[in-house]
């Protein structure tokens, strides 16, 4: 029986007035979508211009690294001592800014640290993004915080 071949999926970041329109009409169609400004892709695609095969055929091709539909996202990789309270600390200091958690990993303590990896909707929140890592970084425990991902 012969061997099937496996392919490896590459993926770009690319600015969004650098693509064809095809793809930012599929953007917009999926926002539509998302948002339920629309009942069904038909009436979707119709709205933007766009063909329904079109629209199918780069729908899973390319999505969008913050959606409307999610939120203004945001991820921060937090390294905090191995103390007590450190890792409840930095979730406090989360939800007084009122950021809405969306995931959480802690990693195992490695040479007395532990690796925070903290992704939140920061579209309502009523600091700034970087009032919220000047205050992490002055929280008791916090070695260092470093912003992988942040809203426009």
């Amino acid at each position: 029986m012969a061997k099937k071949e496996t392919t490896h999926e590459q993926f770009y970041l690319v600015r969004a007035d650098v693509l064809p329109e095809v793809f930012l009409k599929v953007m917009e169609v999926k926002r539509l979508l998302d948002l339920k400004l629309v009942s069904s892709v038909n009436e979707a695609v119709k709205r933007v211009g766009l063909s329904r095969s079109a629209y199918y055929k780069y729908r899973k091709a390319i999505r969008s690294t913050s959606s409307g539909a999610e939120g203004e996202m945001a991820t921060l990789l937090i390294v905090v001592e191995n103390l007590a309270r450190s890792l409840t600390r930095c979730l406090d200091v989360l939800l007084e800014a009122d950021a809405m958690l969306m995931t959480f990993h802690q990693s195992i303590p490695v040479e007395g640290l532990t690796h925070l990896l903290v992704t939140f909707r920061a579209d309502n929140m009523n600091v700034s993004m970087e009032r919220l890592v000047n205050i992490m970084t002055q929280t008791r425990g916090v070695q260092s915080v470093r912003v992988l991902t942040s809203p426009l």
